[in-house]
């Protein structure tokens, strides 16, 4: 291979992954202790802020397949923190919500999230940070865009 050659390190899906990876084991790692995989977080997070959501929606923001979704909420229903209801502008689609106890893990969750972004920043330095998120928010904006 020549030099000229891209290498696996300088693509920016790699790194875009690899950093994700490195960046949120800690914080992954106390999911687990807690008993929440990534997806379950993911959701009740999303949910935290954007509520109500359908699976389809949910599918889509939390960029996981329907049917993943669809177990995830019917999992989330069984464990008491989220709750489907009918939609009453549709009847076809269901309504996702969370429930109090839903909403007691979120905010616990959410605080071990912020902890382990502060260790990111306390790390790599506030402004480092920041021109970070900036960046990949233009990347998320400019990818979006139709």
């Amino acid at each position: 291979m020549s030099e000229a050659e891209p290498q696996l390190r300088d693509l920016l899906p790699y790194l875009l992954q690899r950093a994700s990876f490195l960046v949120t084991r800690a914080f992954h790692r106390q999911l687990q202790l807690s008993g929440v995989s990534v997806s379950r977080w993911r959701m009740l997070a999303w949910l935290s802020e954007h509520e109500p959501y359908s699976v389809s929606e949910l599918a889509e923001q939390l960029m996981l397949r329907q049917p993943t979704v669809t177990r995830l909420v019917r999992d989330a229903v069984a464990d008491g923190l989220v709750l489907k209801t009918p939609d009453p502008a549709d009847a076809r689609r269901a309504q996702i919500r969370l429930t109090p106890g839903g909403r007691r893990l979120v905010a616990s969750l959410w605080r071990q999230a912020r902890a382990a972004e502060a260790a990111i920043i306390a790390d790599h330095g506030p402004e480092h940070t920041a021109a970070v998120k900036d960046a990949l928010r233009r990347l998320i904006d400019d990818a979006e865009k139709p």
